[in-house]
């Protein structure tokens, strides 16, 4: 049976969380009592709220400054860190944030505006996922869909997307295909052409997409498989080569933990929780839970490298995190919510935490969508 059909999303307001057997490793060194990660990082998202404004305009690193990515990282935020805000939220806050957030949308295509240099299918799949746990709707219908949403023309837009520059362009596919995949005018005939393509263009000795396909740089292939793995994950599609993706990831890790390969040269102290971090995470996390016997003790000793990184780099005090953007901060709460999975006995909480890409809930195109 078919997740969507499990799901019995016809007609509901909302998606359960995907739920799976997760490969467990022993706790080797110090913890992080995640609990007080939640204290700290909701108390740097409150100090980026102005009592001049109205609830949900959250400011970028002040209150001076507002986009609508930091109010779309924070709701998204905030739920991955175990919030339900359709509880905890006055009836007032909800709709003061949804109307901030639809603000930005434009009504010609459904678009949004502010986007912190992404595209504009990148910001459709975040607004998604923020009004989807803020119990909202979008204000218009979105028309960015229109490139790719038949039979005839999917196959053509999956064609032309730039694989060789992956990371950025698959931004494309999360906020599009995905998205639209569960959509309530998708068709089961649009999604088996989509999970065609995608079978047949999977290399099959590296699990990356594309065959024989030349990267601009070794991030490539890691950044963009992650942005559309989690549609076979929210589907319960059967994923061809979950060995070659956990061989990949593990080879790219560098000898100091990390994944990403590009210091910033302007900064001393490096962030070690970047978005590619969070992708590795994932990729050996999701891919575990299809496989979970192969090469577990490689995989452990990978996520321990890094999360020695993560626990001193926390307990720092000059780390400069709330320097950062809400959508770097976003970047942090997954990767804590993807640690907790993979080492629960070293990251501690009594909530669950989930995280950006293994969350249906951040999905729920059909919604929040206005046709």
């Amino acid at each position: 049976m078919h997740r969507r059909k499990a799901l019995q999303w016809i007609g509901q307001g909302s998606l359960l969380p995907f739920v799976a057997v997760l490969p467990k490793f022993p706790v080797r060194s110090a913890t992080i009592d995640l609990r007080d990660v939640r204290e700290r990082i909701n108390e740097y998202f409150a100090s980026l709220l102005s009592p001049a404004r109205p609830y949900g305009v959250y400011g970028t690193v002040s209150p001076q400054e507002t986009d609508l990515y930091a109010s779309c990282d924070v709701a998204i935020a905030r739920h991955i860190m175990g919030e339900s805000l359709t509880d905890t939220l006055t009836d007032l806050q909800k709709q003061q944030w949804i109307h901030h957030i639809n603000s930005y949308q434009v009504a010609e295509d459904g678009s949004y505006t502010e986007r912190f240099g992404h595209s504009r299918l990148h910001a459709n799949g975040m607004v998604i996922g923020a009004l989807g746990v803020l119990g909202g709707r979008q204000r218009f219908p979105v028309r960015l869909y229109k490139p790719f949403d038949t039979v005839r023309e999917v196959v053509p837009w999956l064609e032309q997307i730039d694989w060789a520059k992956q990371w950025s362009a698959s931004h494309l596919f999360w906020g599009g295909i995905h998205c639209y995949s569960l959509s309530s005018a998708c068709t089961d005939a649009w999604r088996e052409t989509v999970f065609a393509w995608l079978n047949d263009n999977l290399d099959e000795k590296t699990g990356w997409w594309r065959k024989d396909m030349r990267y601009t740089d070794r991030h490539q292939p890691l950044g963009g498989s992650v942005h559309i793995l989690p549609m076979y994950q929210h589907h319960d599609r059967p994923f061809p080569y979950p060995e070659r993706v956990i061989d990949s990831v593990l080879a790219l890790q560098l000898p100091n933990g990390r994944w990403l390969d590009r210091p910033d040269p302007k900064v001393t102290r490096q962030h070690v929780m970047h978005y590619l971090e969070l992708d590795a995470l994932y990729a050996l996390h999701y891919m575990g839970t299809l496989v979970p016997g192969y090469r577990k003790e490689a995989i452990g000793q990978a996520v321990h490298r890094y999360a020695d990184l993560v626990v001193n780099y926390w307990h720092d005090p000059q780390s400069g995190w709330r320097d950062q953007h809400p959508h770097r901060i976003l970047s942090m709460v997954g990767t804590f919510g993807l640690l907790q999975k993979l080492l629960p006995d070293g990251f501690v909480d009594d909530i669950a935490w989930t995280d950006i890409f293994s969350d249906i809930r951040l999905y729920d195109t059909r919604a929040v969508e206005v046709l």
